[in-house]
């Protein structure tokens, strides 16, 4: 089975740093990109096509990179992964509270973003697919009780003619035992 490549969002307002990202993990993990400048355009773009992880600058044009993941992660659970050149151990906390799962402080080494991008993508994936299996379940398993409750519904159904037509039996039985009993007796 061909494995998909990851997808992966940069929301970065910095083209030289969008570039050295984006040439690293489309050559180092081959992972598909999207790049967007700015925080909107990023709500956008999510919305309308979840990626497997999403590397967003912490200063933003348009909005706090906190503010952003928030309101990603509040679209659904997806791995974000922040970067920035502050060093403020308050808002560092702050993202890692909010659910962000990387905090990587530029500059940094490539390789790092790389594995960290990699190993988020691969988990949310893993997560995905198992929801996915978890719905199915669900749903095969509600299907199985209501044909089962159908089933039940049918037998006592059945079961209600059977006793109907025994009872009908019997009484034709006694009947015509009564039948020929008065014939025996009136001989």
């Amino acid at each position: 089975m061909k494995r998909r490549r990851h997808k992966v969002l940069v929301v970065e307002p910095d083209p030289q740093v969008v570039e050295i990202i984006a040439d690293s993990l489309t050559t180092l993990i081959k992972a598909q990109i999207t790049c967007v400048a700015n925080g909107q355009d990023c709500l956008d773009v999510e919305m309308l096509e979840p990626h497997d992880a999403v590397v967003a600058e912490l200063d933003l044009p348009d909005m706090d990179g906190l503010d952003l993941a928030e309101q990603l992660l509040a679209l659904g659970p997806r791995p974000v992964i922040m970067m920035g050149t502050e060093t403020d151990a308050q808002r560092v906390i702050q993202a890692m509270r909010l659910g962000v799962r990387d905090f990587l402080i530029k500059p940094f080494p490539v390789t790092a973003l790389m594995d960290t991008v990699e190993a988020v993508a691969q988990r949310h994936r893993l997560h995905v697919r198992h929801q996915v299996r978890q719905q199915r379940t669900r749903e095969c398993l509600r299907r199985v009780l209501r044909e089962r409750r159908q089933l039940k519904q049918r037998t006592e159904l059945i079961c209600k003619d059977l006793v109907a037509a025994h009872r009908r039996l019997v009484d034709r039985v006694l009947e015509y035992e009564g039948m020929s009993a008065s014939k025996t007796s009136g001989l």
